[in-house]
């Protein structure tokens, strides 16, 4: 277990990570095929833990791996969709995928990167290579308040299911702090950073035989990046409301989407 004061290291170390890395705005109005671009690569990456859970043993796939399991359709695999050149790189438990414009600033601007850890990376490169070394790209941020908290639900669902698991292995019954999460491996460092999809994310837990947690997730801008409010505990049903940017809790409604 961290010490409070590790535990604040933690966090403004977080913080720093995300503030350098900063967040990917939407593509220019010119390049709007750059936004079917995005979400194909957070459908490859859905494809791939699929594949690895399934057919694949435990090993990512490639591209004609995927679609032959079904996973993606033939334009894809072939690799080139929506003007931009996806290549798939498998190494076992492991992989790398970039997408690249066909032609430079006339069939897309950025180039774009995702491997098995499921963050979208991107950045304008000239036409080459993007890497995780580039902006961080959230891709609810990208299309809106609805989208906005439709991600943060699920990741209310993440942190949730990350608090349980933490308190039945290494927390030994007890739950932690959000960046123990992230710590333990349980959730990504931009959740770990407690502010992602334009929502910020706060703890409260209890100790001893009787363990309890309850998360919120607040908008970052009320009314600009999200209006509802969320709440989780221990019981896992996410519940919600707008309170007008102040926190939600257990007497709101649950969330049945």
């Amino acid at each position: 277990m961290l010490s409070k004061l590790s535990r604040i290291a933690v966090l403004i170390s977080l913080t720093l990570i995300v503030t350098v890395a900063a967040v990917g705005q939407g593509p220019p109005v010119k390049y709007f095929n750059e936004r079917f671009v995005i979400k194909e690569m957070a459908s490859l990456h859905a494809a791939q833990v699929t594949y690895q859970t399934t057919t694949g043993h435990g090993s990512f796939g490639s591209l004609a791996q995927l679609r032959s399991a079904g996973l993606i359709d033939q334009a894809l695999a072939e690799g080139s969709k929506y003007g931009y050149g996806f290549v798939v790189t498998p190494n076992g438990t492991s992989y790398k995928t970039t997408a690249t414009p066909i032609r430079y600033k006339k069939t897309g601007l950025r180039s774009y990167y995702i491997d098995q850890r499921g963050v979208l990376f991107g950045n304008d490169k000239g036409g080459a290579l993007a890497t995780d070394a580039d902006v961080y790209i959230d891709t609810c941020s990208l299309f809106g308040i609805d989208q906005n908290e439709r991600c943060t639900i699920t990741a209310m669902r993440t942190l949730y299911g990350a608090e349980v698991t933490y308190a039945a292995t290494v927390g030994n019954g007890s739950y932690c702090l959000i960046p123990d999460l992230y710590l333990s491996g349980l959730i990504d460092m931009f959740l770990g950073s407690m502010s992602k999809h334009g929502y910020s994310y706060g703890i409260e837990f209890t100790t001893g035989p009787s363990a309890t947690f309850k998360i919120n997730a607040k908008p970052l801008q009320y009314g600009v990046t999200g209006r509802t409010s969320f709440f989780v505990d221990n019981t896992g049903v996410v519940r919600g409301a707008d309170h007008g940017g102040a926190p939600a809790d257990q007497n709101d409604p649950p969330i049945n989407n």
